[in-house]
C-alpha cells in the first residue's frame, strides 16, 4: 500500500520518518492525529454530561414555571445527543400538560 505526505502529496517510502519533499517530520504529525482523537473523545463526555442538568432543571420548570419548562424542552430537542433529545420531548410533555391543567383550573 502506498503512502502519500499529507502535507505535499509526495510518495513516501515505507517506514518514512520525513517527507523527501517537503520535510515535514510524519511521526509528528501522527501523534497530533491520536492526541486530537482523545481530545475529541474527551470533549465528547463532557458534552453529554452537561446535558444532565439541563434535563434535571427542565422537569423542574415544566412544573412550576412552564414557560421556562417550554424553553428547556426546545433547548433539549435541538442537541445532537439522542438522551436529551428523548428527554427533552418528554419535558415539552409535562410542560402541556401542567399548562392545561393550568388552564382548565383557571376557568373552573
Amino acid at each position: 500500500m502506498t503512502k502519500y505526505c499529507p502535507s505535499c502529496g509526495e510518495e513516501l517510502i515505507d517506514n518514512a520518518r520525513f517527507c523527501k519533499s517537503c520535510g515535514i517530520n510524519l511521526d509528528t504529525l501522527e501523534e497530533n492525529r491520536f492526541s486530537h482523537q482523545e481530545n475529541t473523545r474527551q470533549f465528547i463526555e463532557v458534552t453529554e454530561k452537561s446535558h444532565t442538568a439541563a434535563i434535571v432543571i427542565g422537569y423542574i420548570l415544566a412544573i412550576l414555571v412552564p414557560l421556562l419548562g417550554l424553553i428547556v424542552a426546545i433547548y433539549l430537542l435541538t442537541r445532537d445527543e439522542p438522551k436529551a433529545k428523548r428527554h427533552g420531548k418528554y419535558v415539552l410533555i409535562v410542560t402541556v400538560i401542567v399548562w392545561i391543567l393550568s388552564i382548565i383550573s383557571i376557568f373552573r
